[in-house]
């Protein structure tokens, strides 16, 4: 279902097929470009500039880049597992199973730091249009904090993607805080996938929980959210030029 070249880490091969992809054979999120294309004009939003948090509209060019990193990571994930599948001893010696394990993570990671900046910002940008004032406390300022405070998000756009924000947070999260020895290399059978083994708060007694979820599922759930959220704030921006 999903395609990928082989090529021997290490090898020049690999940075001329990083700009020949068929992107067609990779589920990435879709920014508007792909990793080897510059930034246009039609990724931006016409966001505030002048806000007591700063300029919001050179966040959206921040989240959009470091979106667009992550899908270089999403490439990465796909090359390296399809070189984990071939058992050349080459590839174990270019290290082919943690860079597949680490570009995976590292696609997570980006994906979680601007999910939480999209929360923010649909959290700031709705109380300012409710109030005509930016609001002196920003109180889902990330996904976990949403969650807390059964932040549902404009028309429940938050909600109807809490599936997956619990997923990213939780994969995150225990990729960052997760003091059981979790690194042991796992490879999908038929396509990339997310690994992590979680202990809550370092609590024997929580006992582990074993995540493993599909990276192209990840990948599109991720892109339906974002586009939703950017049909949110686009329009928020026409309402504020009106």
């Amino acid at each position: 279902q999903f395609c990928c070249a082989y090529v021997e880490p290490n090898s020049a091969t690999l940075r001329q097929l990083s700009h020949e992809h068929d992107y067609m054979n990779f589920c990435l999120i879709e920014i508007g470009q792909r990793p080897d294309e510059p930034t246009n004009a039609s990724q931006l939003l016409p966001l505030p500039t002048q806000t007591t948090y700063g300029n919001f509209a050179l966040k959206w060019v921040d989240m959009v880049a470091r979106l667009n990193e992550s899908n270089r990571q999403i490439i990465a994930s796909y090359e390296t597992w399809d070189a984990t599948k071939t058992g050349h001893i080459c590839d174990s010696m270019g290290d082919v199973f943690n860079r597949h394990r680490f570009s995976t993570e590292y696609a997570v990671f980006g994906m979680r730091r601007v999910a939480d900046e999209i929360v923010a910002l649909l959290w700031c940008l709705e109380a300012q249009e409710a109030t005509g004032e930016y609001p002196s406390h920003v109180k889902a300022e990330s996904i976990g904090r949403a969650f807390k405070i059964g932040y549902q998000g404009p028309g429940g756009l938050v909600a109807r993607h809490e599936v997956l924000l619990r997923t990213l947070n939780d994969l995150s999260n225990t990729f960052k805080h997760s003091f059981v020895q979790s690194d042991v290399i796992r490879v999908g059978t038929d396509e990339p996938v997310v690994v992590a083994l979680n202990l809550k708060d370092a609590k024997l007694a929580n006992g582990q929980s074993f995540y493993t979820v599909s990276l192209a599922e990840l990948v599109r759930d991720y892109d339906h959210f974002f586009q939703e959220s950017r049909a949110w704030l686009l329009a928020y921006c026409e309402r504020q030029s009106l």
